[in-house]
């Protein structure tokens, strides 16, 4: 299992000491978490380094973010007061049933072997056979299904989730096996709409890759749609913006259309495989016209 924090990579020193404290504090339930920082912490700083900690740590699902608050005394000490979705015992309780479905999805699904795009393609292709979007996830009137959808314990718990979620047990179940794979949060465009978003970027052998897993379990009508795995900055761009710098997503390498010689730059290319398909029986065809 390996540790992959990307965002606190991209942290000051100051902003990673305020960081490993506050993460500390979490991870121990504490009321009152002291932070190392002299002076006023603004709100800026705060919720940058909150955003940055629980896309790094999705094993902290706990916490209300949008409550959490910090405050400084007289003296210039500041500490931060978080506000907990659960008690001490059920995060505990929920830690050892996410450990539970955590292990039981790598022996199930092999995850110790074969290559690291083989397990990319059995981690992707069980969320896309079992995991459901949850529409009503962000429905304040049903605030612990709003909770739930948003972090891990939907997806290993009910297998239902919005997009935070769905990303952040990819994130779980990849680093789990040692495959680097962080959150990447920003707009997405649909129907001419754009809403908040998360999806991953994830390394396979040495090269990242753009990867949405929710648009793809949304896509998939009878097959499993692989439309947005392993694709370019410059695929996914089309539909989504990134809100903080990622590492740069160039190669098609393990592309699943590359990978299976499903991508056509010819319109003669494409006559010969749709013309070869249909020889053989086959009457539904899934393939990428290179450049969309």
């Amino acid at each position: 299992m390996i540790v992959d924090r990307y965002y606190y990579a991209q942290l000051n020193k100051q902003e990673q000491a305020v960081y490993k404290a506050f993460y500390n504090g979490l991870m121990a339930h504490e009321d009152v978490i002291p932070i190392p920082i002299k002076g006023q912490l603004s709100k800026e700083v705060f919720n940058k380094i909150f955003r940055e900690m629980t896309r790094d740590n999705p094993l902290i699902y706990y916490v209300n973010q949008s409550a959490c608050n910090w405050a400084t005394d007289a003296f210039g000490h500041t500490a931060i007061c978080p506000q907990y979705f659960y008690s001490r015992e059920t995060v505990r309780k929920y830690d050892r049933n996410i450990e539970n479905a955590v292990n039981n999805l790598a022996a199930q699904l092999r995850l110790t072997e074969g290559t690291d795009y083989e397990k990319e393609v059995r981690v992707h292709d069980w969320f896309c056979k079992n995991v459901k979007y949850d529409f009503k996830g962000a429905d304040m009137d049903e605030p612990a299904r709003a909770v739930l959808s948003h972090n891990i314990v939907g997806v290993f718990a009910k297998q239902k989730a919005q997009c935070e979620g769905i990303a952040k047990a990819v994130k779980v179940l990849l680093n789990a096996v040692d495959i680097k794979c962080i959150v990447a949060t920003g707009e997405a465009e649909a129907s001419g709409k754009k809403e908040h978003h998360a999806w991953n970027v994830i390394d396979i052998d040495g090269s990242p890759y753009q990867v949405d897993v929710t648009w793809d379990i949304g896509a998939s009508k009878g097959r499993i749609a692989y439309d947005y795995f392993n694709v370019t900055d410059e695929i996914i761009s089309k539909t989504h913006s990134f809100e903080d710098e990622m590492p740069k997503c160039i190669s098609l390498k393990d592309n699943y259309f590359e990978r299976n010689r499903l991508t056509f730059r010819s319109r003669s290319q494409l006559i010969a495989y749709i013309t070869q398909e249909i020889e053989q029986g086959r009457n539904k065809l899934y393939f990428r016209i290179d450049g969309l």
